[in-house]
């Protein structure tokens, strides 16, 4: 069984997100240079891995849904 997704991401797109994504898991769970909180932590470090997992494959859900995109017109 294969798995594939369409491609809706630029290059740009997914280098802001994984920079974002490093900055967020970085600044949450590894260092919680923002808050000692441990809720708010976890969630940098969810949407921080989140963005890695978009950037990586290259396809963002809500792009999908809304028709934003590379390659929409």
């Amino acid at each position: 069984m294969k798995i594939t997704f369409k491609r809706n991401m630029g290059t740009l797109d997914r280098a802001i997100r994984t920079a974002v994504g490093l900055t967020l898991i970085t600044i949450g769970p590894v260092t919680q240079a923002i808050t000692p909180d441990k809720l708010s932590n976890i969630l940098f470090g969810i949407v921080g891995t989140l963005a890695l997992v978009s950037a990586f494959f290259a396809y963002c859900i809500l792009y999908e849904v809304t028709g934003f995109g590379v390659g929409k017109k």
